[in-house]
């Protein structure tokens, strides 16, 4: 009776162990730790042009508009998309009081309280071939209210290119802003009443008849770098706008040697009719440069450029109010300490028309720009003031209209 029993029970006991090994053999194999992140693709910005700069200066040198913007690699949708896309912006917000006093007859006083703003979202594609790098640029601009003129409100893309090359050189087509040679300091700054000016009086001439992000015509612009110290950039403009065929070009030269830098350009456009049987023709010719030095803690430049305009009028005679010769000339200096930077600026343009008109205005600012503890916010006010005298030789008079304005601007950049 006891062997039975005992065969039972080791029975039991065997047919037990079997389930458990059959059991054991049928569950998943223990998972192998999981894979590693895919690595985040690095987006490989064309170089910029050089500019130079020092450490002690956060980069005062170069305009600072939203279509100059140079983002750096940051915020990616790789790890998510697994494509090479980055995107970077502006915001900014100008709060201000403009005065304009004018002794023109029929040109009433003008008392401005503004506000106006724009923001920039932009995004980068990029695929890298070896040493051949090819990217596509879109910037989309939205608009707070506008200032003065329906002109800053128009392009709604500001910009739009495709971008392929080496470190050695490249070349830009579509729609873009070509390098700035006349830069007039941290206060006059575009879509501001301080770039206005005075009512009726002579903008500045900045060698830009060829730049700018043009509505019509479509842009190019080939970059050469064969030194660090040197490079250069041919810009063109081809195409329609206004029943007007645009063609041009525009040459500049960018050099530093240590805290030296010198840029300078010069630039031809022709406008002609796109019908037959119009008369309307312009020409533009000028040239322009920029010579700036960095010591510790301030940049200092003076600017001059020159430009002559021949216009043929509907008649196909000389259209003297828009044929003219110009001159700008002028200085800025920054100071920046800590988290501030303090800009001053003087500029002044002369302009004589082909009725004999000679006018003049110029320009001033004062400048003050605080770093707030939020990475790429700041705050800026900023104090212009412009006078510009005009001749009326039909009705042998002359007029000096004035401007004074306060504005505080705050801005925030992120990438």
């Amino acid at each position: 009776m006891k062997d039975c029993t005992t065969r039972k029970v080791l029975t039991v006991a065997l047919l037990i162990s079997l389930a458990a090994s059959a059991t054991a053999q049928e569950k998943p194999p223990t998972p192998n730790a999981p894979p590693a992140a895919a690595e985040p693709v690095v987006v490989a910005e064309m170089p910029a042009p050089t500019v130079a700069k020092a450490t002690e200066i956060p980069a005062p040198t170069v305009a600072k508009a939203a279509s100059d913007m140079s983002p750096q690699a940051g915020w990616f949708l790789s790890e998510k998309l697994s494509l090479p896309i980055s995107f970077y912006g502006e915001f900014w917000v100008d709060t201000g009081y403009l005065h304009r006093e004018n002794t023109q007859p029929g040109l009433p006083n003008q008392n401005t309280e503004y506000m106006t703003g724009r923001f920039v979202l932009g995004g980068l594609y990029t695929r890298t071939f070896g040493n051949l790098t090819a990217l596509a640029r879109l910037e989309l601009l939205a608009l707070v209210n506008d200032f003065a003129d329906g002109k800053y409100g128009e392009p709604h893309i500001q910009n739009a290119y495709m971008q392929v090359g080496t470190p050695l050189w490249d070349l830009q087509v579509g729609r873009l802003l070509a390098w700035e040679v006349y830069y007039r300091g941290q206060g006059i700054e575009l879509y501001t009443a301080e770039e206005a000016g005075a009512s009726g009086g002579p903008k500045l001439y900045l060698v830009d008849f060829t730049r700018g992000q043009f509505n019509g015509p479509g842009q190019a612009a080939f970059h050469l770098r064969p030194f660090d110290f040197l490079s250069f950039e041919v810009a063109a403009v081809y195409g329609f706008e206004t029943e007007q065929n645009s063609l041009g070009v525009r040459p500049v030269v960018d050099l530093h040697v240590g805290r030296l830098q010198l840029v300078a350009g010069a630039e031809y456009l022709s406008q002609k009719p796109v019908k037959s049987g119009d008369q309307v023709e312009t020409t533009y010719k000028g040239y322009g440069g920029r010579l700036q030095y960095i010591f510790p803690y301030v940049t200092a430049g003076v600017d001059f450029a020159k430009a002559k305009v021949d216009a043929v009028g509907i008649d196909g005679l000389v259209d003297a109010p828009k044929s003219l010769d110009k001159t700008s000339m002028g200085g800025w200096i920054d100071v920046a300490f800590w988290k501030n930077s303090i800009g001053l600026g003087y500029h002044r343009t002369t302009q004589t028309n082909g009725k004999g008109e000679d006018n003049w205005q110029y320009q001033t600012f004062v400048s003050y720009l605080y770093r707030l503890p939020v990475d790429g916010l700041s705050v800026k006010a900023v104090f212009g003031y412009a006078l510009a005298h005009i001749q009326d030789v039909d009705a042998h008079s002359e007029f000096e209209n004035a401007l004074n304005s306060f504005r505080v601007r705050l801005l925030y950049q992120f990438n």
